[in-house]
């Protein structure tokens, strides 16, 4: 074996890791990151590495990743933010510019195999954790009450953890419609509901309601729809009947729903900043984000504004602890701080991610139009692609859905 084969396949062990790491541990994934790279740099020397290189940069993806990134670096020139704070930016971003490393990596099937694998084995320990939670008591688990009625977050916080548990729930109808196995099917099925569960009993993390919502809605309607339109608005109705129940008999998911209607209508009708809520701080927040966007549209207020401009607008400790790190909507930020060109940008990131799925086969259509709905759920009610699990999920799986559909099309795969 060659040295450039071996540091390579080391590099690629590497981000397999990291897909298993991140679900469970930010600080390991980041070790397995440090690793690829190390790895994986080395290759550049060879010509193979950097045809691969190459290969990836013509990912729409890729393109998409290293223009924002390459933007949120030059909108880093007129920023009001002081340096340290603006280099703290520039890597939370770090991986878009990753991205055709990433691809790059993962042009090999069996590498894509054990990244979904990974993951899949870090939400299954997540699953496994949250359901034994409710009749043990672990210590590194968010709640400590047994009982459904409690919050049973494991590794991370409920918001993380919900839009991870979605994808899982994605994976696992995934393979209920394409695997051959009746056995794997059936348990692709339980698994899907006691993850469904979870996200909506054991969870108090309201964009875990939302995640799961979109993904199985147009993953149903996507699949069938490309079978028989008859059977979509069929399927559509009893999903609806579904959510409906879903709703009305979860207290937990009852409950906060009508709390944040409640916080968000309070805080539309005040003048002037009330009690901090969730819902309250999120209006709060819009109506700063498009106060600063409209002072600087098209370029935007510079990386790292945001929370400067925050910690003038909400001048208490108790709101700006909640608003002033990041405006819990990545549309917003990328458009507070990147102005229109930079929010253009993002949509291209997941709009090439949709075009492409709707030449794919309708399984995979099916999958990667959910995984587009989710992104764009969590993009819309946090900071997604800036804080550190929800980047790592979002980015990692975007650039894994892309290598595998690109890869389908240059093996003449049906479209």
């Amino acid at each position: 074996m060659t040295l450039e084969r071996s540091l390579t396949l080391a590099a690629q062990a590497s981000l397999a890791l990291v897909f298993l790491a991140f679900p469970m541990s930010v600080a390991l994934a980041n070790v397995g990151l440090l690793l690829m790279l190390a790895f994986w740099l080395p290759t550049l020397a060879w010509p193979g590495a950097r045809s691969r290189l190459r290969e990836a940069m013509r990912n729409p993806l890729a393109v998409c990743a290293v223009a924002l990134f390459a933007w949120i670096l030059l909108a880093s020139a007129w920023s009001p933010a002081q340096d340290r704070d603006i280099l703290g930016f520039w890597q939370k971003y770090l991986k878009f510019l990753m991205v055709p490393v990433f691809i790059a990596l993962m042009h090999d099937e069996a590498v894509r195999r054990r990244c979904w694998q990974g993951f899949a084995l870090a939400l299954l320990i997540t699953l496994t954790i949250s359901w034994l939670d409710v009749f043990l008591d672990f210590p590194w688990t968010r709640g400590h009450r047994m009982g459904l009625a409690s919050d049973h977050t494991v590794f991370k916080d409920y918001i993380s953890q919900g839009l991870m548990m979605t994808l899982f729930t994605t994976i696992c109808a995934f393979t209920v419609v394409t695997s051959a196995s009746r056995v794997k099917q059936a348990m692709a099925m339980a698994l899907w509901v006691l993850a469904a569960i979870s996200i909506v009993a054991l969870s108090h993390g309201r964009t875990g309601y939302l995640t799961l919502t979109a993904a199985t809605v147009v993953f149903g309607l996507t699949f069938v729809a490309s079978r028989s339109r008859m059977q979509a608005w069929s399927i559509g109705a009893g999903l609806l009947v579904l959510i409906l129940m879903t709703w009305w008999l979860s207290p937990v998911l009852h409950e906060r729903l009508a709390n944040a209607w409640t916080d968000a209508m309070a805080a539309l009708a005040q003048s002037g900043l009330g009690n901090v809520t969730s819902a309250g701080a999120r209006v709060e927040m819009i109506k700063l984000a498009l106060s600063a966007a409209g002072e600087a549209p098209f370029f935007g207020q510079g990386t790292a504004a945001y929370p400067v401009l925050a910690s003038k607008y909400f001048s208490t400790v108790e709101w700006c602890s909640v608003t002033c790190p990041h405006p819990h909507n990545q549309f917003l930020f990328f458009l507070v701080e990147q102005g229109l060109i930079g929010l253009s940008l993002f949509l291209a990131y997941l709009a090439v991610i949709g075009r492409t799925a709707l030449r794919q086969p309708p399984a995979h259509k099916a999958f990667t139009l959910a995984f587009v709905a989710v992104a764009v759920v969590a993009a819309s009610t946090h900071s997604a692609f800036w804080l550190s699990t929800e980047s790592h999920c979002l980015i990692l799986m975007s650039a894994l859905i892309m290598a595998g559909l690109r890869a389908r099309r240059t093996a003449g795969a049906p479209t």
